[in-house]
């Protein structure tokens, strides 16, 4: 591994399991720039500050060692992708020194069991509570007790119960990339699939999303039926010369004025609702049932709908009379 050949190809490395070997330093491990899942379990190494030139490290496994003291908070703080650490069965003890581990910003499961640290009171609320991406600690997934202040659960929502203790599966036997991969990708689909059957504040905010989520697709889907509605009702009323302009207003046409881009409208004021427009007959009635009752008669440029385009021919057709139809399933009559 002196040789500059091997040292290019120790560069490209991806994955390391030397556990067992009787290591007590890194080697040439600092080199591996590029290494992203590092097994060093049961050897006596006693430091791993090298490590900070791999920056890459997903998983990093040193249980079983001879560790007393941990790096500072610049070689964690530039552990950006780092989401498990093994760090259980060593002789770590000073509550200080774990502290410089709150400054990881991705990790996710963390084992400090059997060390002298884990004796500590309140050993597990300082840790928790200081590094705000973890989930799991010592095989134990971390609860909403832990996290909440004056928060006390029963049954499976208690902290340290049977409900969230972590199943954690079998590494592989192979070492590569894709069993490694794999492992940390169910390892934390376990975790995530306990907090979201155990955890009432994830319970509660999924409830919550669902309910916002049903409301708001069924006020999309009834704004869409009124508007489809909308659109049937406005070509109804105004093939019987009633127009239904953007702003909600309803007009009926009038006499054409000299001008060829004007005619005199009256303004409709009544409920869009309340409105059968299948019982008026044509646009001469439409006029009849307005004149007379709303005086009010303003000038309407003709461009201001794309619906009005009278023909000068047929402004106003001749009335028609229709006989009524009485349905046998109804009690209203209905116009031929």
């Amino acid at each position: 591994m002196d040789s500059l050949s091997k040292v290019k190809k120790v560069e490209q490395i991806v994955v390391v399991n030397l556990s067992g070997h009787y290591l007590k330093n890194l080697g040439s491990l600092l080199n591996c720039s590029a290494l992203k899942i590092c097994h060093l379990a049961k050897n006596y190494i006693t430091k791993f500050q090298a490590l900070i030139n791999c920056p890459n490290l997903i998983k990093l496994d040193l249980h079983g060692n001879h560790i007393t003291n941990l790096p500072n908070e610049y070689f964690w703080s530039e552990m950006k992708y780092l989401q498990v650490l093994y760090l259980h069965d060593n002789i770590i003890g000073d509550m200080r020194n774990v502290r410089s581990m709150f400054s990881c910003p991705e990790l996710i499961v963390l084992t400090l069991f059997d060390t002298p640290v884990s004796l500590v009171s309140q050993y597990r609320h300082h840790i928790v509570n200081g590094i705000w991406s973890l989930k799991a600690l010592d095989n134990f997934v971390i609860a909403d007790e832990e996290i909440i202040e004056d928060c006390r659960n029963r049954n499976k929502f208690k902290a340290l119960s049977s409900s969230f203790h972590l199943h954690a599966a079998a590494p592989p036997q192979v070492t590569t990339w894709q069993s490694e991969m794999k492992h940390i990708k169910d390892l934390v689909s376990n975790i995530n699939s306990i907090l979201a059957h155990h955890s009432a504040v994830l319970i509660l905010q999924r409830w919550s999303r669902g309910f916002l989520t049903r409301k708001k697709l069924k006020a999309a889907k009834n704004s869409h039926k009124r508007q489809a509605f909308s659109k049937e009702m406005n070509a109804e009323l105004c093939s019987r010369g009633i127009h239904i302009l953007e702003d909600g207003s309803m007009w009926v046409s009038g006499n054409s004025s000299e001008q060829e881009d004007q005619c005199n409208a009256v303004h409709l004021e009544i409920d869009k609702k309340k409105l059968n427009f299948q019982l008026l007959e044509d646009r001469y009635e439409a006029h009849e049932i307005t004149s007379g009752l709303y005086p009010r008669i303003t000038k309407w440029r003709m461009e201001d709908t794309p619906n009005f385009k009278p023909n000068k021919s047929d402004v106003f057709q001749p009335r028609t009379f229709r006989q009524p139809v009485f349905h046998p399933h109804s009690d209203r009559p209905r116009l031929l």
